[in-house]
């Protein structure tokens, strides 16, 4: 099977979840969906409208120690 994407399971890429987590807490705070399946669907999203760098300044608007400074 050729690894893509679309083949990862967010159970093995806890990292990569936590950001995705961060993501669509930003995006769509009080609707914002966790499960596996809507994070999958908006990495995806993400990927495929070259926009994964959305994950990083995510990570960055929610840093506490930035917050505190």
């Amino acid at each position: 099977m050729e690894m893509t994407i679309e083949n990862i399971e967010l159970l093995y890429t806890p990292y990569t979840k936590k950001l995705l987590i961060n993501y669509v807490s930003i995006q769509y705070q009080e609707e914002a969906d966790y499960s596996d399946e809507s994070l999958k669907i908006e990495l995806i999203w993400l990927h495929e409208n070259n926009e994964l760098d959305q994950l990083i300044l995510a990570e960055y608007l929610s840093c506490e120690a930035r917050q505190i400074a």
